[in-house]
């Protein structure tokens, strides 16, 4: 097994998806560069919005890389300690370790939903300022953070609504 460094993962990183691309990590660093690149794009668009989704982007996948080295020289050192250890032949850990780990991570993965959601929401933020810019600015003007947690309020109540309760193993009131 490579070891990966965690300083050059670090280095790397502050470019978003290159330190994930580094670690072997290519579809989940394509997507933080992808990322990247719209919000970098669509900040003339919405200057209040854009710059703080690019940051939050840039700083999750910054420890998400860290964390994924770590994982892996962990790893690495178990690897080794497992081959070339004379007093621990076979499988190192118990059931009670993998429940305090919660097992190795698996590859973080969004829902689909929230992909499609997020994309929605973006286009008609972003055709309200293109398209609409009368609308933008008398939004603007009316508190838009209001309007906007107000929509985001409803439709996660309809959401909830729409959801089919789950009866297993419990009762609901």
């Amino acid at each position: 097994m490579i070891r990966k460094s965690r300083w050059l993962t670090f280095m790397l990183s502050m470019i978003p998806g290159l330190g994930h691309l580094y670690l072997g990590f290519a579809k989940q660093g394509l997507q933080y560069m992808i990322g990247a690149c719209v919000c970098i794009i669509l900040i003339p668009s919405i200057p209040m919005l854009f710059p703080f989704a690019l940051a939050i982007l840039w700083f999750y996948q910054l420890f998400d890389a860290l964390q994924k080295a770590s994982w892996m020289k962990a790893a690495a050192m178990e690897h080794e300690r497992m081959m070339m250890g004379q007093d621990t032949f076979g499988y190192p850990w118990t059931e009670r370790d993998w429940i305090q780990m919660n097992g190795y991570q698996k590859e973080s993965a969004v829902h689909p939903f929230w992909i499609g959601a997020t994309c929605i929401g973006m286009g008609i933020l972003v055709l309200l300022v293109g398209v609409f810019p009368g609308l933008w600015e008398w939004l603007l003007n009316r508190n838009i953070t209001s309007v906007l947690l107000a929509v985001g309020l409803i439709v996660y109540g309809m959401w909830l609504l729409g959801k089919r309760p789950n009866h297993k193993g419990s009762e609901h009131l």
